[in-house]
């Protein structure tokens, strides 16, 4: 069978024909190659790096675990640590210099997270069992994770800072005044407000990410007043006027973050409201019909913020 002529083979005869210029099939050459699909080619040393530092942290607790009849604090706590110091400059090495590429940056932050929740394990193993502790811990992971973000943006490093906020703040509040649905829902929300507004201030870099976050724990704290009786209202008012406030910002800040948490938290909170206020006598098929009002009723008034902001001003009279 006969081998068929490579791409370069044609070109080359087409310009001894006289058919193209070689700058001609150099353009045809390169646009050929810019047009054929590429092949996948899998990050096998960044996979490898994530593997690696997850197996790492999980297997020093898993060891720690059990082995915790047998071994002292001490063990204990240089197993833990040795894991956290492991991690932390695994990660500040494949951070480097600045000129580093974009897959070691990726390594680097997802290792910094990882020692974030080593250095927290460390420090709940090391100390008594007990709220404090636990309250402590958080923090210190919650510092490392900030830290470790701010050296190299990254997404696991946002992901556990958010994750170390809403952790420090219920074992905190349960350290000192002890947590219920309200105070924790509200310490909660009110975290993820902080992280929507630095996300909204383009402190953070992951800009959408931090924005879905922060708006998810908000969403998520304002809820949990649910499971109090006498509180429940409160749910309903901050998840409702979450709701409209991200609407609100769709007009100034044109994104589907803002318009996807409001839809939620509203499309929430209304059936929540009807469904307390009728003392459950709204059947759950009801409930359903009201969520679809809601969200039609969002949808059009959507539809007519788009219109009225993508309207252009009319020209202005000579006159003026």
């Amino acid at each position: 069978m006969a081998r068929e002529p490579s791409v370069r083979e044609v070109l080359d005869r087409l310009v001894g024909d006289s058919v193209l210029s070689p700058a001609q099939a150099g353009e045809v050459e390169r646009a050929l190659q810019a047009a054929a699909p590429r092949r996948l080619r899998i990050p096998w040393a960044e996979v490898a790096a994530y593997l690696g530092g997850g197996l790492v942290l999980v297997g020093a607790v898993l060891l720690v675990a059990a082995s915790w009849r047998n071994w002292g604090e001490f063990a204990r706590t240089f197993v833990t640590g040795a894991t956290a110091v492991v991690l932390l400059t695994a990660g500040a090495v494949a951070a480097g210099p600045r000129s580093r590429s974009a897959a070691r940056g990726r390594v680097a932050g997802a290792l910094f997270a990882l020692g974030a929740g080593a250095v927290a394990v460390t420090i709940a193993v090391a100390l008594p069992d007990d709220i404090v502790t636990g309250a402590v811990a958080c923090g210190a992971g919650l510092l490392t994770a900030v830290a470790g973000y701010l050296l190299v943006p990254s997404v696991p490093g946002l992901l556990a800072s958010a994750g170390f906020l809403a952790a420090t703040t219920l074992l905190s509040i349960d350290a000192t005044v002890g947590v219920t649905p309200l105070n924790g829902g509200l310490g909660v929300g009110t975290g993820g407000l902080l992280v929507a507004a630095l996300a909204l201030g383009h402190v953070v870099p992951h800009r959408l990410l931090g924005l879905g976050a922060g708006l998810a724990l908000a969403v998520f704290g304002f809820q949990q007043p649910l499971g109090e009786e006498g509180t429940a209202w409160v749910a309903y008012l901050l998840t409702f006027g979450l709701g409209v406030a991200c609407l609100a910002l769709v007009r100034r800040e044109r994104t589907w973050v803002l318009l996807v948490a409001g839809v939620v938290a509203v499309t929430l909170a209304v059936p929540e409201a009807i469904w307390d206020l009728t003392g459950g006598a709204v059947g759950g098929a009801l409930l359903v019909l009201t969520a679809g009002l809601v969200l039609l009723l969002v949808s059009f008034a959507g539809f007519r913020l788009r219109r009225t902001t993508g309207r252009k001003p009319p020209p202005a009279s000579p006159g003026s």
